[in-house]
């Protein structure tokens, strides 16, 4: 048996075909963890199961070696993915009369059960809220969870679609189709043997994105003196939220980037917030922080809450804990969660703040995005800036360019005749 559960331990091992295998349950007999190392590049994970004699193994991914791809599996994660797939093989080995038409054959409910435990495995939160959805708007449905992959088509997946609740918002839809997406082509991977070739187009087709309307999700665009009446205000609410407002408005980042930022994010002598790159996409490689400068008077603002560990996080909000049967008490400071869960005290912000109606958090991204368009800065720095594409800058913010560039272009109009405009009139 070899110690793999860390980078640095898997590093010091020669490169070999066979696995280096680590028990996980059982002893012996039961489940390993094995990690393959090749000649070049990050290693594999390998799980193992011995039961009455028989043993089998299936690889479960790549392992979060250095320069690892985007979605590598960590030792825990590999673990939690080894034990699960171990209980499927133990629930088969069970079932060799073939009795249990799951036991013999992959459906949509073991696909989508498998997949939620692998991002559970991941991640708590984000695990937790995939499977939400997915127990609510798939497994729920017998008749769509129970079909077998092999006999999956585009037409189960219309008539699944057109069972869903008839006030679920399109980006919901999507974002349903994306994790039930992942789900099946996880599971299409894993018994490609057995699976006809044809079902990834299937599959690709049958979870296609529902189109929606720009004119849905309309911009709430936000003047200098607003974006301050909206800051003064949320101090006003709760000065916690009243850091996490003023960082939004400096920054124009996402709340979930916020969430990530540590005091060490703060750097007084240069003016300026690194802000941590979003989680969105599917890059391999981890992308560095943001450098957003920032005036003196936001830096000053900060130093209260700069007065702790650089590693801690920065911006933090009260948890609460029952103190009656309808009363409520502050408890401790913990670090941002959600969005969903400052939109009370965004909405007493508008309300003090008389901002129109509409009007979002992300109002502030947006509205630093025009800002910063409307100051003439280039468009590729302002995309670097906000953390996005310049196609999407281009996309969603086009009339702003139009306008910005036809100022510049004014500048450079030179005279050509010399008709005097009044003179002619």
């Amino acid at each position: 048996m070899y110690n793999i559960d860390t980078a640095a331990k898997r590093a010091r091992l020669s490169s070999r075909k066979n696995p280096f295998w680590q028990g996980i349950s059982g002893g012996r007999g039961g489940v390993s963890l094995g990690y393959r190392k090749p000649a070049r590049g990050p290693g594999s994970w390998i799980a193992k199961f011995a039961l009455d004699g028989v043993r089998v193994e299936e690889r479960l991914g790549v392992a979060d070696d250095r320069d690892a791809p985007f979605g590598a599996l960590s030792f825990a994660a590999a673990s939690a993915a080894a034990l699960t797939w171990a209980k499927q093989q133990a629930e088969i080995a069970d079932n060799k009369d073939g009795t249990d038409p799951l036991a013999k054959a992959p459906t949509v409910k073991s696909a989508v059960i498998n997949y939620i435990s692998y991002r559970e495995a991941r991640s708590k939160s984000t695990g937790g809220n995939a499977k939400s959805r997915l127990d609510l708007h798939v497994l729920a449905n017998e008749k769509f969870s129970s079909i077998r992959l092999s006999k999956l088509r585009v037409a189960d997946f219309d008539v699944w679609r057109e069972g869903l609740p008839w006030d679920l918002a399109k980006t919901s839809i999507n974002r349903l189709q994306n994790d039930l997406r992942a789900a099946l082509n996880r599971a299409v991977e894993k018994h490609r043997r057995e699976l006809p070739a044809s079902l990834s187009l299937e599959i690709k087709l049958g979870t296609r994105a529902v189109e929606i309307e720009e004119a849905s999700a309309p911009k709430v665009l936000l003047t200098d003196q607003q974006v301050r009446a909206a800051v003064s205000a949320a101090f006003e609410v709760d000065e916690d939220f009243g850091y996490v407002v003023l960082l939004l408005a400096v920054t124009g980042a996402r709340y979930s980037q916020l969430g990530a930022m540590k005091v060490r994010s703060v750097q007084k002598a240069q003016s300026r917030i690194m802000v941590p790159a979003s989680k969105k996409g599917r890059s391999r490689k981890a992308k560095p922080d943001i450098a957003v400068p920032v005036g003196r008077e936001t830096i000053g603002a900060l130093i209260r809450i700069c007065r702790r560990s650089p590693d801690e996080f920065l911006l933090r909000r009260w948890a609460y804990k029952r103190k009656g049967r309808l009363e409520w008490e502050r408890d401790r400071l913990r670090p941002l969660g959600q969005a969903y869960e400052a939109e009370e005290q965004w909405a007493a912000v508008v309300h003090r703040a008389r901002l129109p109606a509409g009007a979002v958090m992300y109002s502030l991204r947006h509205s630093s995005i025009v800002r910063a368009l409307k100051k003439n800065l280039p468009v590729r720095l302002v995309a670097a800036l906000h953390d996005t594409s310049v196609e999407m800058i281009e996309k969603h913010y086009a009339a702003y360019i139009v306008e910005v560039t036809e100022d510049i272009t004014r500048r450079s109009i030179i005279a050509l005749t010399s008709v005097n405009l009044q003179a002619a009139e």
